[in-house]
């Protein structure tokens, strides 16, 4: 009994699949998962780019207060991120040595919580350095699988992205 069972190849196929298949989709999804992390991230710092463009060079939209900050950015962000604004901390500071630049993590929201943390938030004057942070938090596309499940995430299961950019304001034309 025992030589023929050890001899019976018929389940062999199903053990392999088994086995491999688990470790195949997890890698799969991670991609996809890494791929639109990526997407993700590129949209925002292209986004914040041209929200701070608009603030350098003084434009009559430019945005001067973070709520408008928050709003440039999420308009150039288009579908990727669903309720941006509500997901998002900008924080912006001016700049007059080295060491007043942050050298903390980045602020984010953690979209459990009803506390929104304070942040710094100043458009400054002309011809001042401007150091500028947006951190948006969003939720992964496969929560349980391959690489989202090693992100950190908030209380509700989303990973930050940050993205930051330093500026000089244009000086006045006057």
């Amino acid at each position: 009994m025992r030589r023929r069972f050890a001899q019976d190849r018929s389940g062999v196929a199903a053990l392999e699949f088994a086995l491999v298949v688990p470790i195949f989709l997890a890698l799969v999804f991670s991609t996809i998962e890494a791929g639109w992390i990526m997407v993700r991230s590129i949209s925002l710092d292209r986004a914040l780019d041209l929200a701070v463009r608009k603030v350098r060079i003084n434009t009559a939209d430019a945005p001067a207060s973070q709520p408008q900050m928050k709003t440039a950015i999420c308009a150039n962000m288009g579908l990727v991120v669903p309720v941006c604004e509500k997901a998002m901390i900008v924080e912006m500071s001016v700049v007059k040595t080295a060491s007043d630049i942050p050298t903390t993590s980045a602020t984010c929201l953690d979209r459990g919580s009803s506390y929104e943390p304070s942040v710094t938030f100043t458009t400054g004057d002309r011809a001042q350095v401007l150091f500028v942070r947006a951190c948006l938090v969003a939720d992964p596309i496969t929560p349980l699988m391959g690489l989202a499940l090693r992100l950190p995430k908030d209380s509700l299961g989303g990973y930050s992205i940050v993205s930051s950019s330093a500026f000089m304001n244009e000086p006045s034309g006057q």
